[in-house]
């Protein structure tokens, strides 16, 4: 957490998450003003934070409504749960919705992850991809251009492209809570 305010005697502190939580100012007067010049060095750069989390706030209250609506490809962003070895651009995200494009490098393999309670649809746009899953990873597909997987709630998984350019998914995922859970791997 970083201090990000100062007022009355109290330093209010924030996460990435932007959960706030207030601490007394430090009674030390060099700790005090390590404290009010970090404020001051990482006010205009918690300004631009904050003015993305309420663009994303508005995003999410305009997808809530349930209105038809364009999103073009300047609309996406890549604040959503990333995993390593892949980017993911979330396009529409509702409360039991989520759709986005999936860039992966080729040669590159993401880590081993879940998406929780959703239930996930791959549709291959370009490039090959290879996706392991079910006991011990044993399970093994591997789709390209117009190919779809489907991937149940909690199946552990990973994928990759294993072609030689970058592959491009469109994702869709029905379901609730978080959407991407890293974990070290699936059980075997």
């Amino acid at each position: 957490m970083m201090p990000v305010a100062e007022s009355g005697g109290v330093v209010t502190l924030e996460c990435a998450n932007r959960h706030r939580h207030t601490v007394p100012l430090p009674s030390d007067l060099a700790a005090r003003e390590r404290v009010r010049t970090w404020i001051m060095r990482r006010g205009a750069q918690l300004h631009v934070q904050h003015e993305r989390w309420e663009a994303e706030e508005e995003y999410r209250k305009e997808m809530e409504k349930k209105q038809p609506r364009l999103i073009r490809p300047s609309d996406r962003h890549q604040q959503t749960g990333q995993t390593a070895g892949m980017t993911r651009e979330e396009a529409v995200h509702t409360e039991e919705l989520w759709v986005g494009i999936v860039r992966t490098e080729a040669g590159r393999s993401s880590s081993w992850h879940h998406h929780g309670t959703h239930e996930s649809v791959i549709y291959v746009i370009t490039g090959q991809v290879h996706l392991e899953c079910g006991p011990g990873g044993t399970t093994k597909f591997h789709a390209r251009d117009g190919d779809c997987i489907y991937l149940p709630p909690g199946e552990i998984h990973r994928e990759g492209n294993d072609g030689l350019e970058e592959s491009e998914i469109v994702v869709v995922r029905s379901g609730s809570g978080e959407l991407v859970v890293n974990v070290a791997g699936p059980a075997a």
